[in-house]
């Protein structure tokens, strides 16, 4: 018998830890956990949560049908960044003791994801980073989720690079071209599933009339934002709603106090203005895909419109997704009144405004990123290069970069 096929079929399928914590981190790795069983005969897929949001977690992992092999069970009560940091790098370490990982994948820019990775690296276990290279060059924007995944980086042995624009953003950081594959971004895998399980078709929001009114749905929680700003985007809701009598306005308000209070004192009571509380995901794509226009200060919601075809107006003065904007279908316009005002009025008075910005293909994936992830994965562990032939929805980054500074 030759002996390289027989030491193959003795050498055991590596195992890979997948650690998440929070519903973004679920809902971006539940498309790389169906490839991974579906592939299990080539990987076997160990599932750590952390349940660093515990509700809005479980009800994600009930919706794909995925129950973790370990659950490291860690929130606790109004948690501080030091506290979940040392609760996660002590579990994922204890996990990581009893599991003997070949490798341990981790999704994004959380604590979970950063915290896991640092536990990692103290065990020597090489770390895979799902959605590796998003930069937005302040560290305190956005904040801590920054410096969380530049530090992931640092540790990281195989990055799986969403775009071209994060691939550059590495290759600038110093790491070889070798251990990036661009793959697209996971969460247009996920919302398209979704949309296969018709898990998406929910009807508006108790006590919201369908009467045909254009819908602006708001998301805004961002520490960035309390404050003075979170009080300009309500003014300037409150302007919109008043200027063009077919709107309606859905705004999930977060249970933070710091937004809470502010949002209930400036809009509550306001007519065509729904204050509602925050949404389960399914509830909000459903929302995403009936909306007329979306004003935002989420990452993930950047991602998610395109596939919809909504223009999104990002309430921040950087983001660190820029291709949306580079593509025309999203515009960063900060938190000013005056500027969300103009803004959103241009789009509901000028048809083709609206149009530039919601037509185009989405430029974060294609719905294959999984594959792309496992097969990588695949070819890193036998020892050859990760990258396949790279995804390239997205051309031109090197101009694309020289826009980014603009724009910041």
């Amino acid at each position: 018998m030759n002996g390289s096929h027989s030491d193959h079929h003795m050498r055991k399928r590596p195992v890979v830890g997948l650690v998440f914590g929070t519903r973004p981190e679920a809902i971006k790795m539940a498309p790389v956990i169906y490839e991974l069983q579906k592939r299990s005969d080539e990987i076997q897929p160990v599932l750590i949560s952390t349940s660093q949001h515990r509700q809005m977690l479980d009800q994600v992992l009930q919706v794909f049908g995925i129950t973790p092999d370990m659950d490291l069970n860690l929130m606790t009560h109004n948690q501080s960044l030091n506290g979940i940091t040392c609760r996660v790098l002590q579990a994922t370490d204890a996990a990581l003791e009893s599991t003997q990982l070949d490798c341990l994948m981790i999704q994004g820019d959380t604590t979970t994801a950063f915290a896991a990775a640092l536990a990692a690296f103290y065990r020597k276990i090489p770390v895979a980073h799902v959605e590796a290279g998003l930069r937005s060059r302040d560290i305190y924007n956005p904040y801590p989720e920054e410096v969380n995944r530049r530090l992931a980086g640092v540790v990281t042995r195989l990055h799986f690079a969403p775009t071209a624009i994060a691939r550059d953003n590495l290759l600038a950081e110093g790491i070889g071209q070798e251990k990036i594959a661009v793959t697209g971004n996971t969460v247009v895998d996920a919302v398209k599933t979704l949309m296969e399980m018709k898990a998406i078709d929910h009807p508006l929001p108790e006590g919201i009339p369908d009467d045909g009114s254009r819908i602006i749905l708001i998301t805004s929680h961002r520490r960035e934002s309390w404050g003075a700003e979170l009080e300009n985007i309500c003014g300037a809701i409150a302007d919109l709603v008043q200027s063009f009598a077919d709107v309606r306005v859905i705004y999930p308000v977060h249970m933070n106090p710091n937004v809470r209070d502010t949002v209930m004192s400036k809009l509550n009571n306001m007519e065509r203005v729904h204050l509602i509380p925050p949404m389960d995901y399914f509830g909000f794509l459903s929302l995403l895909r009936r909306c007329y226009l979306v004003l935002t200060d989420s990452g993930g919601v950047q991602e998610e419109a395109p596939t919809f075809h909504k223009p999104v107006l990002v309430l921040r003065k950087v983001t660190e997704r820029p291709e949306a904007s580079l593509m025309g279908l999203a515009r960063i316009i900060g938190t000013s009144r005056e500027a969300i005002v103009s803004e959103a009025a241009e789009l509901l008075s000028d048809p083709l405004a609206y149009r530039a910005m919601s037509e185009g293909d989405n430029p974060y994936g294609d719905g294959r990123a999984s594959e792309r992830i496992v097969d990588g994965l695949v070819r890193w562990f036998h020892g050859e290069r990760p990258v396949l032939e790279d995804w390239k929805q997205f051309h031109g980054a090197a101009r694309a970069a020289e826009q980014i500074e603009v724009l910041t």
